[in-house]
């Protein structure tokens, strides 16, 4: 056990409002290629177009045939979407939750593994590729109930259109998703960051404000990131193994402040 673990359990369990912030290095572990960096999708092919959601808008027709039938890595991406199941570190982080300790996770991934391995107070800041969500209303339904015989496929609440829930370039981050990461991390006073590089804001935001207010900074990933300097704990490992070592710690503290109080 590594000095790390101790000191960021001693962190989570003296903390009131801990919450966490997962990147694409929490889904690298369940088969799902980063974007950015080594062997990243975008460095392999090129960044999309940064007016994807203009693009949506003048065309949202071809926007769905695409979505549909991907193509090149899009293809690969999709197929990886679908193969992923959640790691021991997914497992851990929602038992970090249910034991009491973590408050809330935002995570940056579309993956929606989070949420398959028992993360409730979740919100996903970048979306979730099972769900089509309007862009009028806002209201999300499950891609699998969704008829597409003419597309776009429209609001069955008020006529507006569908996309995919997945933020594109050019798109705003919906508004009720965008409320709850603002109310989250205004309470928080510990963010515990896994396998994110606090370089795509908003997101890159959070680790900032939260530091500015006072709070403790965690980071748990293989490599430094821009924000490691700023860091009060560092764990260098994977969230696969780190995780579950936490709270392995975490629990262990616990129930010996369980046993004494």
């Amino acid at each position: 056990m590594t000095p790390e673990v101790e000191l960021a359990a001693v962190a989570l369990t003296h903390h009131s409002h801990v919450v966490c912030l997962t990147g694409a290095g929490m889904s690298v572990e369940s088969g799902i290629r980063p974007f950015r960096g080594p062997g990243g999708l975008w460095t392999e092919h090129g960044e999309p177009d940064l007016n994807d959601y203009q693009r949506f808008k003048r065309n949202p027709e071809e926007y769905w045939k695409s979505l549909l039938h991907p193509q090149g890595f899009m293809a690969e991406l999709h197929g990886a979407l679908r193969s992923a199941t959640p790691h021991a570190g997914h497992v851990a982080l929602a038992d970090l939750e249910a034991v009491g300790v973590v408050s809330f996770t935002i995570t940056q991934n579309i993956d929606d593994l989070h949420g398959r391995a028992g993360s409730r107070r979740l919100a996903e800041i970048h979306g979730n590729h099972t769900l089509a969500r309007c862009i009028n209303c806002g209201r999300r339904f499950f891609m699998e109930d969704v008829c597409v015989d003419t597309l776009p496929p429209r609001c069955p609440t008020c006529d507006g259109m569908l996309k995919s829930d997945i933020v594109v370039f050019g798109e705003p981050i919906p508004d009720d998703v965008a409320r709850t990461c603002i109310d989250e991390i205004e309470q928080a006073d510990c963010l515990l960051m896994v396998g994110t590089s606090a370089y795509v804001y908003p997101a890159a935001g959070f680790p900032r404000h939260v530091k500015a207010n006072g709070g403790t900074l965690i980071e748990i990933g293989p490599y430094p990131t821009e924000i490691s300097d700023e860091c009060d704990i560092i764990m260098r490992d994977t969230a696969s193994s780190a995780l579950p070592a936490l709270l392995g710690v975490v629990r262990r503290r616990l129930a010996s402040s369980a046993r004494n109080g």
